[in-house]
């Protein structure tokens, strides 16, 4: 090699190297719907970020506008995520269908809709956007506010109740 090939070497690898390294990810644009059930009445809905009017549909059950141009890619219609507390319920959520512009929660239903339910938290595709892919992710942390009282401390306080009672009749007798 000679001594012009060696100096302008380094600078070709550099430039090079800076090239590679700022190509731009083909495919890095996705949409996303978080759902996060928060208790049997309340679930909040965002897409790519921005909230969602959601509309009740009784205990467990709701429903929520469509993006314009959503196209349904997921199985059967729709998705379902294991309940964290229950592995035999699920939250099912139907993207259109009857009503095409509508998406429909159900939650702490059986599991069996003919759709393999993955675990809770877990992002799966589940339609597309003018060719662009649409996430969706399901929290469920309603099991905190649906949970039954520990029952040590509910023991506790029935005893503490029960020896006020008979010091009380003991006095008052």
């Amino acid at each position: 090699m000679s001594n012009s090939t060696l100096k302008i070497l380094p600078a070709l690898m550099i430039a090079i190297t800076a090239a590679w390294a700022t190509q731009p990810v083909l495919g890095g644009a996705v949409h996303q719907f978080v759902l996060t059930e928060n208790s049997s009445t309340s679930l909040a809905v965002t897409y790519d970020g921005s909230p969602l009017t959601v509309n009740p549909g009784g205990s467990d059950s709701w429903n929520f506008t469509l993006p314009a141009g959503f196209v349904n890619t997921s199985v059967e219609g729709g998705q379902a995520w294991t309940e964290p507390e229950n592995s035999n319920l699920v939250n099912f959520v139907t993207f259109g269908g009857e009503v095409a512009n509508l998406a429909f929660i159900t939650s702490d239903s059986l599991a069996g809709r003919g759709v393999s339910p993955i675990a809770d938290g877990t992002s799966v595709q589940v339609g597309t956007v003018g060719g662009v892919a649409v996430f969706a992710t399901f929290s469920d942390k309603a099991a905190a506010s649906e949970a039954v009282p520990e029952t040590g401390t509910t023991c506790s306080l029935l005893a503490l109740s029960l020896t006020g009672l008979a010091f009380l009749r003991r006095t008052l007798s």
